[in-house]
């Protein structure tokens, strides 16, 4: 290391911590004065006492290890009036864990031509406590007295003492480097106190802790920012220490100042790293948070079905994680509020918001409420809510935000922070206006399928049949939706009575009526599906009630037609039976299948059976074009005749036997057959009945 790097670090000696200050009488050869720091180093001594014994006391050693008072040390060397400019040397340490060696730059100075202390030196040990600061002192310890001397005015350590018997404390003393350092030769700073170095930026409460603690006699370190005389600033280091007299009372103040200036800016630009990467990893950590709240409300909002739920769901995503507070509004056509709701953080406040909530419909500008406060932008920053719907919310920054759909803006939200919170920024503008993108969207999606699910089910009510009251008869009939929410299919059922004329048409003496009960299956289950089963519907009941016809020629009849139809799909299952009245309150089944599941024939003694005979089998409709036949049976009164589509009892990796045996069983259960009951009893606890497909079920009771 040359001296000059040496040099340059050496200004790492000092550091923050205080120096051991000695004041020993040349002529005595005693040390007469130590501060805190040197009675730690030699704790059992009292002063004055011989500058050997205080060296063995502190066990000081040259950096060969031999002990000072057997070589010729620097302190020897001072005691013969020669300065010291700075030589390496270690004290022992003593704790709980054992002794050892700590590093030392001892200073000697002469303080030739101070008042009253002429004849004394000034002894400073300065702590090395970086290892490049102690590579420092070993690469000057080999270095001549000349070069060392070079070194103290380098490390920018200055010595000053002064005069505590003066309320003012002027300085008595200055060595070189101090001259060096300020710039104020030893007759411009003698007999001033050194608040001349301070300056319109010295830190005024540091100053008063210092005067503070000198007024109380108190030994004090502090960094302040000093001025040279030419007005160069400087940071410097001080640490004063109280010199004791005879009679206890602090005569003097030994000063160590050191050019810390390196050290702070080194310090500033490590804290502004610090800062910066504090300050990126803060945005990355708010960025992170913005994504997990962008995807969690798509993923949120996206798996709801009912737009109620997912208006309601959207503020409780935004609160809190991005407002305090939040209205959701949604507007008509013509920018009236036809809905409103509100989100509070705080439980306390939700009734508060509510009302104002409840009175932006009462306020709206005749331009609407959504070019009122958008005018066209995505988005819009305020200081408050709008004065006039406020009320007593603490609002100190807010937010109306878009939710633009396919067709325009028809939803909006207000959101807004309490004024203990920071306002709203640009990045927080940003993330609202992604998330009301994507919002818009999904409740848009949201309004379209609740449209669509509307006309489905207005169209499925139109297509079901409003049942005939009948003599003798109860007709109890189910539809079930597929579970994929359709809300409309193929699935149907038809109950006609038969005209006058009919083969099975006339009616029986106690004034019960033939009827005819159908049940089919159009492939599919969507909106196309219903629409082929209305046409196949109207062409089964025009078949049914005006030509006079037996199931099988019905079937065979509309078989015919069904190529005809203007429908997309033209398979279908049905199974078309007759109910004639007899005797004795009897009545004659004649039943005729079309690939349809069979019925199930509840006897009055409970009895439950499928009824499926070979001759009353035939393909479905639309395969081909077939005869067909039919079964005539003879019911009792009390038996209860069940219908049904296949969604009722297919299962997935089920044989159909198994869900007919099912449904038998659910059937001959109980004392009586219900609908529901049906239902219930054949519902999987794994899924909806039916699963994706519909489910027509009619029970026919056969009262007598």
């Amino acid at each position: 290391m040359s001296s000059a790097e040496a040099a340059s670090d050496l200004h790492a000696v000092i550091g923050d911590a205080p120096a051991a200050v000695l004041v020993v009488d040349l002529a005595r050869g005693a040390v007469v004065h130590a501060n805190d720091v040197a009675q730690q180093l030699a704790p059992a001594l009292r002063l004055p006492v011989a500058l050997d014994r205080w060296s063995d006391a502190a066990r000081l050693r040259d950096p060969a290890g031999t002990e000072l008072s057997d070589s010729e040390h620097p302190l020897t060397r001072l005691l013969r009036s020669e300065p010291v400019p700075g030589q390496r040397v270690s004290a022992e340490r003593r704790s709980e864990l054992g002794a050892s060696r700590e590093p030392l730059w001892v200073v000697g100075l002469p303080m030739t031509g101070a008042p009253m202390l002429d004849d004394h030196a000034l002894v400073v040990f300065l702590p090395v406590r970086e290892r490049h600061a102690t590579a420092a002192v070993e690469a000057f310890a080999d270095q001549d007295a000349r070069v060392r001397d070079r070194a103290v005015l380098a490390t920018g350590l200055s010595f000053t003492v002064a005069d505590a018997s003066d309320p003012d404390l002027p300085l008595i003393w200055v060595n070189p480097a101090f001259t060096a350092t300020s710039g104020y030769e030893f007759g411009e700073a003698v007999g001033r106190n050194c608040r001349f170095l301070q300056g319109p930026d010295t830190d005024r409460a540091e100053v008063r802790r210092v005067r503070t603690a000198l007024e109380a006699g108190e030994a004090v370190t502090a960094t302040l920012l000093n001025y040279r005389k030419d007005g160069l600033a400087f940071w410097n280091q001080v640490t004063m220490s109280p010199i004791l007299g005879d009679s206890g009372t602090v005569t003097h103040f030994v000063g160590v100042q050191s050019d810390v200036s390196g050290r702070i800016e080194s310090d500033r630009q490590r804290d502004a790293a610090l800062a910066a990467e504090q300050r990126a990893r803060t945005r990355a950590e708010e960025s992170q948070a913005r994504l997990r709240l962008l995807a969690g409300a798509s993923e949120s909002l996206s798996g709801e079905l009912d737009i109620d739920e997912a208006r309601t769901r959207l503020l409780q995503l935004l609160v809190p994680a991005l407002a305090d507070m939040a209205v959701f509004v949604h507007v008509d056509e013509n920018g009236a509020v036809t809905d409103h709701r509100a989100v509070h953080r705080d439980p306390d406040r939700s009734e508060a918001l509510g009302r104002v909530a409840a009175r932006v419909p009462d306020v709206v500008p005749p331009q609407g409420l959504v070019v009122a406060l958008l005018d066209g932008r995505p988005y819009r920053q305020l200081d408050a809510f709008p004065p006039e719907v406020a009320g007593d919310l603490d609002v100190g920054s807010a937010l109306a935000v878009a939710l633009p759909g396919r067709l325009g803006v028809r939803d909006l939200v207000l959101l807004g922070r309490t004024a203990d919170r920071s306002p709203f920024t640009a990045d927080d503008a940003d993330v609202a206006v992604d998330l009301g993108r994507r919002a818009g969207l999904i409740l848009d999606n949201l309004r379209l399928y609740a449209a669509q699910r509307l006309i489905a089910q207005t169209l499925q009510r139109s297509l079901l049949p409003q049942l005939p009251e009948l003599t003798g008869v109860g007709i109890e009939a189910r539809y079930l939706p597929g579970a994929d929410g359709a809300e409309v299919g193929g699935d149907f059922y038809e109950v006609v009575e038969l005209p006058a004329g009919d083969p099975t048409g006339d009616a029986a003496p106690d004034g019960r009526t033939p009827f005819g009960l159908a049940v089919g299956d159009v492939a599919g289950h969507d909106v196309y599906a219903a629409a082929a089963m209305g046409q196949l519907k109207g062409v089964l009941r025009a078949t049914a009630t005006s030509q006079r016809l037996m199931p099988a020629a019905v079937l065979e009849h509309v078989d015919e037609l069904l190529p005809a139809l203007n429908v997309t799909s033209p398979l279908a299952t049905m199974l078309f039976a007759h109910f004639e009245p007899l005797a004795g309150g009897s009545w004659q089944l004649t039943v005729s299948s079309a690939g349809h599941p069979p019925l199930v024939v509840r006897h009055p003694d409970g009895r439950a059976e499928l009824l499926d005979p070979d001759r009353a089998r035939g393909p479905i409709l639309g395969f081909d074009i077939v005869t067909r036949g039919e079964v005539s049976v003879v019911l009792e009164p009390g038996t209860t005749v069940v219908a049904y589509t296949d969604g009722l009892v297919e299962r997935r990796g089920e044989p159909l036997d198994v869900g007919f045996e099912r449904l038998r069983v659910a059937v001959a259960a109980g004392p009586g057959v219900r609908t529901d009951q049906v239902i219930e009893a054949l519902a999987d606890p794994r899924e909806d009945v039916g699963g994706s497909d519909d489910v027509v079920l009619v029970a026919v009771h056969l009262l007598g």
